[in-house]
């Protein structure tokens, strides 16, 4: 339609068209039937545009042009240049992979990044209901396709002592993952634990490990570098950093390319 608007005739059209003029002519034919409407009429051997031609070949060319749009959108993502991409983490993984997440973004800057961080439960509940398209947690994680990123230390933090029967000690949530590997590590041990609080946020452990002269097991990134001096003391245990997305999620070139990143950053 757009090759005849502007008066050229059904041959020259079919040509620029590498159809037959035939084709041609039915095709437009089979359009104004579907339409209801005459878009042209005769001008010697030429054909021009009704006013209702004029309008659907203006709509036509809006057409084109959004097809042309998508398709480069298209090739965009296909590439890993642009899109959107929701990450879902932990908070631990903000202070893991700095540098990876910047380069990400320096490297994609037509890349919409959303960071959804929370604990490994609720990212895995994001990632599940199609809210997030990869979650960085602690593993192991089942129901997901995941591999492993990183291994952590975990260390025993608190006062420049050795522990007492009556101090408080601090904890990650009970019946979270973390949780679940250090009661694991401590379950053998002899020192008599006394439960004084808990929260999923290892800085507000640390705090409050420093302001009730207590104990806390957290990762090194956290135990020291905290706003009031916490010593460190032995290893405690280790958790697994791991990358997971869903079983059946087809392929995201922007999901892959940023996996890719913080496995080797």
């Amino acid at each position: 339609m757009d090759a005849v608007a502007d008066g050229t005739s059904f041959a020259d059209a079919a040509d620029e068209l590498f159809v037959s003029q035939s084709a041609l002519s039915q095709g437009l034919a089979r359009l104004e039937q579907s339409l209801g409407v005459t878009l042209f009429e005769p001008d010697g051997r030429r054909r021009r545009l009704t006013a209702e031609g004029r309008l659907v070949a203006d709509y036509a060319k809006q057409t084109l042009a959004a097809t042309r749009e998508l398709t480069d959108a298209l090739a965009d993502w296909l590439a890993g240049r642009a899109g959107t991409l929701t990450v879902a983490m932990i908070d631990a993984a903000l202070s893991l992979f700095p540098d990876a997440i910047g380069h990400f973004r320096t490297d994609h800057p037509d890349v919409r990044l959303m960071l959804n961080v929370n604990d490994s439960s609720r990212c895995l509940e994001l990632l599940r209901d199609f809210q997030a398209d990869l979650a960085v947690v602690v593993g192991p994680v089942e129901g997901f396709q995941s591999h492993t990123i990183t291994t952590e230390a975990l260390f025993l933090y608190g006062p420049d002592r050795r522990p007492r029967p009556d101090d408080p000690w601090l904890f990650y949530p009970a019946g979270s993952q973390t949780r679940a590997i250090i009661d694991r590590a401590l379950a053998g041990r002899h020192t008599r634990i006394e439960v004084a609080a808990e929260s999923g946020n290892p800085h507000v452990l640390a705090d409050m490990a420093a302001l009730m002269d207590g104990w806390v097991v957290l990762p090194d990134l956290i135990g020291s570098h905290t706003s009031r001096p916490l010593t460190r003391h032995r290893r405690i245990t280790t958790r697994d950093i791991v990358i997971a997305k869903r079983h059946a999620a087809p392929a995201n070139p922007l999901a892959a390319r940023f996996a890719a990143a913080v496995s080797n950053g």
